[in-house]
Order: C-alpha cells, then structure tokens, then sequence
C-alpha cells in the first residue's frame, strides 16, 4: 500500500438551519405570539484520515521539484493504532502529547486501521505569525505555504522523539482539499544514540536545551545522504542545485532547517559516522569566531532534529537536520548555505 506525504486534507463544514414556524389562526381566536426563529447552529469542520508506520530506515514518497524520492521499502506500511492525532490552529511543538492541548486543538485516536476523525468549530485559517513557514529565497522546489488550513499532529502511544524503534513525532500544517494521508517512521538504534550524544554535547558545551526527532527533519536527512552515496557527490546542493531548507518544506517540514554535513572516510558503520561528524562540528568551537557547524549544532533556536547516516566503500555520509520551526534561526537564516565539499557539477549558491 503505498503512503505519501500528502500537505493536505480534507475539512467538510456542516452548517443547521432550522426553518421559522410561523402560525395562523381562524377567525374569533385569541392571537398567538410571534414566532421566534431558532438560533442557527454554529459549523462544525470534519478532518477525516489515515496514519501508518514505514520502516526505520526508510523515507518518502517526497517530490522534490520534478524529482519524487522514496528508499526502497517505503511502500512496506502498517497502520499505526492507537496514535493520537491532534488537529486545530495552534501549533504543537513538543515530543509528547502535551496534558492541556492549545485552544481550539481537537484529539483523536487512531482505530486498528489507523483511521481516525476530529471534528473542529473553527474554521481553517492561515498559519499564526508566531510560526511562519520560512520559504527559501530561491526556493527551487517551488514549494508555497499553503494559505489557510489546520496545524496538524501525530504522537505514537509511546512517543517521546529520542528513542529508537518508537515512532517519531510528526508536526505540519496542512490545507484543505486532500484527504489526509500521514505516515511515521522510527529511528534506529544508530540515530538515537547520536541524538543523546548530540544533546549531552550542547548542554556540556553551551548549556542549551535538548532536542527531539521530527519526522520530517528525519525523513529529509535519509533522503539527502542516501542521493549523496548513490551519486557519489558531497553536498548541501543535490543534483538539481536544491538545498536544504527547499528540501525540508517538500519533505513536509514547517519551519527553517540547519544542515551540517560529514564525510567520514574509512567508517564503517553508522556510528561510527555519527562519532566522526560529532567530533569535527565540535572541534570548531576553537575557532575565533566559532565555526558554523559548531553554531549550528549549538543554536538555541534549534527544537528538532533528523540525523542520517549512510555507509558506503571507503566513505560515510552524514547529515543533521537542526531545526527551527520559526524564523529565529541565528545561523543559517543569517548566511546561508555555501557551495562546499564535492558537490554536483554546475551547482550554484543560491541558499535554497
């Protein structure tokens, strides 16, 4: 059964009437009072939809220009049961179900068949100005915000966004015309040992808060470092000179990503990609002034996290997604991506 990352769903407004009674009477009788006519009932808005689980290495089907991605098992889907999906317009950021959802916010839970339906008494409205989709200048995936629509949520029964084989949070804003298709993955076990060494090491080094696994961040992070190993380049540029944050919106992300990328030679193992990457973006903290990808791995405005890692002969690619769902980001919103490492012949900056 094959899932994609659909930015949309569907919002069926139901609005009751109720006809004014009107009375009249034969001659002789006594005159009834007029008739008062019954408030109408205010509209309700039903968000129907589906969400599955793929396996924990895969990702997409995510479009990308004219481009689609997907690994190889990302058809492989199971309904995911007993999720709750919380729909509205106010964002949740967090990596758990928070106890008092924001007002307006409306839960549900997925059945067996990961189905589930919520119905709202507000409207579909635009994205609140505190959480703004950032779309990259050049943006050349072409992506554009949608213009009204629900902040939607998926938090698996035993989420917490840092442990390995537990579904990753899922956090987006979605318009309304499509039916609302969502699927999760999970990290391995490689993933989440870099996320604690990646959150041990900022609050050691800036005593900055822990991050969490964003599906999206996720997704795009595996997609980037499985092109790179494929087509044998090194880069925050892909082969149709998209970047990282163009690559995150198709992805289905909501905000700015801060991308650092590794190349460790000889590893053999994810983990050993991870220790290599970690140990060279910490290294920059020396530096006068510090370098960007120790900035970025220390930023305080980072909430999310997607972190990759692919072996191949004689190399292994890495990439961390950082991510600010806002347009706060002290690093990369300041200056960009640069065209760096063994990247794709004609590449061009462009900071998409």
């Amino acid at each position: 059964m094959k899932r994609t990352h659909i930015r949309s769903l569907i919002v069926a407004a139901t609005l009751s009437l109720a006809a004014c009674g009107g009375g009249g009477g034969g001659g002789g009788g006594t005159i009834p009072p007029p008739a008062t006519a019954t408030p109408a009932a205010a509209p309700t808005y039903t968000v129907s939809g589906t969400v599955s689980q793929i396996p924990s290495d895969a990702y997409g089907p995510t479009t990308i220009g004219s481009q689609t991605y997907a690994s190889a098992d990302a058809a492989s889907t199971t309904p995911l049961a007993n999720a709750t999906v919380v729909i509205g317009p106010a964002p949740v950021v967090s990596a758990t179900l928070p106890a008092v959802l924001p007002a307006g916010d409306v839960a549900a839970t997925t059945n067996a068949s990961g189905a589930f339906t919520v119905t709202l008494t507000i409207a579909p409205a635009v994205p609140l100005s505190v959480e703004p989709f950032v779309v990259p200048a050049q943006n050349l995936s072409g992506f554009t915000p949608p213009a009204t629509g629900y902040y939607v949520e998926v938090f698996a029964s035993n989420a917490d966004g840092k442990s390995g084989g537990i579904p990753i949070p899922l956090h987006g804003f979605f318009a309304q015309s499509l039916t609302l298709t969502l699927h999760v993955t999970s990290p391995s076990a490689a993933e989440a040992n870099a996320l604690a060494q990646l959150n041990s090491d900022r609050a050691t080094n800036a005593g900055v808060g822990p991050l969490s696994f964003d599906e999206s961040a996720e997704e795009v992070a595996r997609l980037h470092v499985s092109d790179e190993v494929a087509h044998q380049y090194g880069c925050h540029y892909d082969q149709h000179n998209v970047g990282p944050s163009s690559r995150y919106l198709a992805a289905g992300g909501m905000g700015l990503t801060g991308e650092g990328l590794g190349y460790i030679l000889s590893a053999t193992t994810a983990d050993q990609g991870f220790a290599g990457t970690e140990s060279g973006f910490l290294a920059e903290k020396t530096q006068s002034p510090p370098g960007g990808h120790y900035a970025n791995l220390v930023d305080s405005a980072h909430v999310w996290a997607g972190l990759a890692a692919s072996v191949a002969t004689g190399v292994t690619n890495v990439d961390y997604e950082l991510v600010t769902p806002n347009a706060q980001d002290s690093v990369v919103g300041a200056s960009g991506y640069p065209a760096t490492g063994v990247c794709p012949a004609g590449t061009v900056v462009n900071n998409s």
